[in-house]
């Protein structure tokens, strides 16, 4: 079953989704040329393995990575988060179809097992907040809270549209949930007919990898935008920016007191920026400018990253400074790649002294210039 769901889910898809987006009708067939291997427009490619982007956009996943769920080895929607609706619980994903749109698939619980006489237990909400992720179960007029082991032997089921000859059809799939850490958890999902799980996040090498939580902070798959939502709880592969940027000491709240702290929002908005060089995203272009695995160095005006502070002068050749829409003044000459810039698109330079400001309180920059 598709809900279509009702005026919530419109205010939804407005916050947390890019401009424009909406539901696609139930039964809607994908567009004329579509494939879930080629993206519907320029820079829209979350996978990072399909023209005409190569190095792929790195907010979800690194280069190279996948976090879609397969069928028969053919990425069809990519997990964005979970959503805690009126009707209850369920999957936030990218279609591969169309990846401008964005689709809630409900969640239930498969098979739970249930005393003799008794109703049969049902999904109500995933939550969470810093350092905590849960499940909620309803059984008659109880509800219960459940973490850890207890989440781990939970099995749920959704419907996965795919194109099958030209027409959508939802086929039933299932999915279970491994925390293991306060922000961390393994994704797993199988059809429904298959016993073998499968990793939601997968690398290259084969390595394991696994899933951050970031609570009520929707992010948009396409552009890397930040929104707030309450009911909302993005997940990322740890190999993307959303994780990197967290594992470099910006999350978007006081570790201490995990409050959230509007200077640190800024700064990993930014970051999310800055790791992937989308120098441009402000103007509408979401190409990456650089491959993963190359270094470079960081700051921030206020000193929050681990093993940095805001001395903006340790940055002898200082690439560009940032905001949470992209770079706000380049250097060229530092850029820490030579991919071709697309033609019409211009920054200032960040010039002989450049300073902090209220709009830019990031920096990159790299160890030696790598020529022209």
């Amino acid at each position: 079953m598709r809900n279509t769901f009702s005026a919530w889910l419109t205010g939804l898809l407005l916050l947390a989704a890019t401009p424009g987006c909406q539901l696609p009708i139930a039964g809607a067939k994908p567009p004329h040329g579509a494939r879930p291997d080629a993206p519907s427009g320029a820079g829209s490619c979350p996978t990072g393995q399909c023209d005409p982007d190569p190095n792929g956009l790195g907010i979800y996943i690194a280069e190279g990575h996948n976090y879609c769920f397969l069928h028969e080895k053919t990425p069809v929607a990519c997990l964005e988060g979970f959503v805690t609706t009126p009707e209850g619980a369920a999957l936030r994903v990218r279609s591969m179809y169309q990846r401008d749109r964005m689709l809630l698939l409900p969640l239930h619980l498969r098979n739970p097992a249930t005393p003799a006489g008794e109703a049969p237990p049902t999904l109500e909400s995933m939550e969470g907040n810093i350092g905590d992720f849960y499940v909620a179960v309803r059984t008659g007029d109880a509800v219960r809270k459940l973490r850890g082991a207890a989440m781990s032997r939970l099995v749920f089921g959704f419907r996965l549209p795919v194109d099958l000859g030209g027409t959508l059809e939802d086929l039933l799939y299932e999915l279970s949930l491994e925390p293991v850490s306060d922000n961390r958890l393994v994704v797993r999902y199988r059809p429904a007919t298959h016993t073998g799980w499968q990793r939601q996040c997968q690398s290259p090498e084969g390595r394991d990898t696994a899933s951050v939580i970031l609570p009520q902070r929707p992010i948009d798959g396409l552009n890397a935008a930040m929104t707030h939502h309450a009911a909302s709880l993005t997940v990322a592969c740890e190999s993307g920016a959303i994780g990197a940027c967290m594992a470099w000491g910006y999350q978007p709240w006081t570790p201490d007191t995990r409050t959230a702290d509007p200077d640190r929002e800024f700064v990993y908005g930014a970051c999310l920026q800055a790791k992937r060089a989308a120098y441009f995203v402000g103007q509408g272009d979401l190409s990456t400018y650089t491959v993963s695995g190359t270094e470079f160095l960081r700051r921030d005006a206020h000193g929050f990253g681990r093993d940095s502070n805001s001395d903006l002068r340790e940055l002898r050749y200082l690439e560009a400074l940032w905001s949470p829409r992209g770079a706000e003044c380049l250097n060229l000459e530092n850029r820490r790649g030579k991919a071709p810039i697309r033609n019409g698109l211009t920054l200032p330079a960040c010039g002989p002294a450049p300073q902090w400001s209220p709009g830019a309180r990031f920096a990159t920059g790299v160890e030696q210039p790598s020529g022209p």
